[in-house]
């Protein structure tokens, strides 16, 4: 009978399209991945620079975005118990980016980044965000780690562009799209065709990899492939990149 159940859940999970889950078995996905990462794109895309972060000393005065917004979209995680999201943002003649920490509820924001270095902690903020356990959970981390400081980019900080691509809708819209008023070659879009764009995620008994395909203007289409701890923290251990369809626009801001 148990051999049934198991087999039935594996079968659902990799029917179902939208994630392989080789070990061990677990609930079939709800929601399409693709629909995560486009979530994001629109939650950090919106966002217009306040007037405020464009100085040399960027100093938040209210209202600015609000990264646990973020929870919202990313629905498989959430903040450790007693800490926030939050960031510093850093400006200067060649570009501005936010920096995001783990602040405990009990200490004050940081105010201020000065000359390109700051006193955040050490431990990297991934640290303190707990997933649930589900295979789309840790894909979501994945998801945090790469587009969560995506906001508020200025100048040379565009270079940050890298996109997220979970299924061959993401991909066609991507290939039908222009950047800065151009088309990716033909050559490059047929060859982006020929990628299996699915996620992968397999849940080992103390670590899960999650692989994906991502595109970047300055690189192209790479997979991305990240090792995290299963259990909380969920420490990212590794992440490789590997080159599948080379690109560049040639633009340089």
């Amino acid at each position: 009978m148990i051999r049934t159940i198991l087999a039935f859940l594996i079968a659902g999970l990799i029917g179902s399209g939208a994630v392989n889950l080789l070990f061990p078995p677990t609930p079939r996905v709800d929601s399409p991945l693709q629909d995560t990462v486009d979530a994001m794109s629109a939650l950090t895309g919106s966002q217009q620079i306040p007037e405020n972060f464009m100085a040399d000393e960027p100093l938040k005065l209210g209202g600015e975005f609000d990264p646990n917004q973020y929870f919202t979209v990313l629905t498989h995680l959430q903040m450790e118990p007693g800490y926030t999201l939050d960031y510093v943002y850093y400006y200067d003649f060649m570009g501005g980016y936010p920096t995001l920490y783990a602040r405990p509820l009990d200490q004050a924001p940081y105010q201020t980044v000065s000359g390109g270095s700051d006193d955040l902690p050490s431990d990297f903020y991934l640290n303190h965000v707990q997933a649930d356990g589900t295979p789309e959970s840790y894909f979501e981390l994945a998801v945090l780690d790469i587009m969560g400081q995506q906001f508020y980019l200025h100048w040379h900080a565009n270079y940050n562009d890298t996109q997220i691509i979970a299924d061959s809708d993401g991909l066609a819209r991507l290939l039908d799209g222009e950047f800065l008023g151009s088309a990716l070659p033909a050559d490059v879009r047929s060859q982006a065709r020929q990628l299996d764009v699915q996620p992968v995620i397999e849940i080992g008994e103390k670590t899960v990899t999650v692989s994906f395909i991502t595109f970047t203007n300055w690189g192209g289409f790479y997979r991305a492939t990240y090792t995290m701890q299963r259990d909380f923290p969920h420490t990212i251990l590794d992440v490789e990149w590997e080159e599948l369809v080379p690109y560049d626009c040639g633009i340089m801001f």
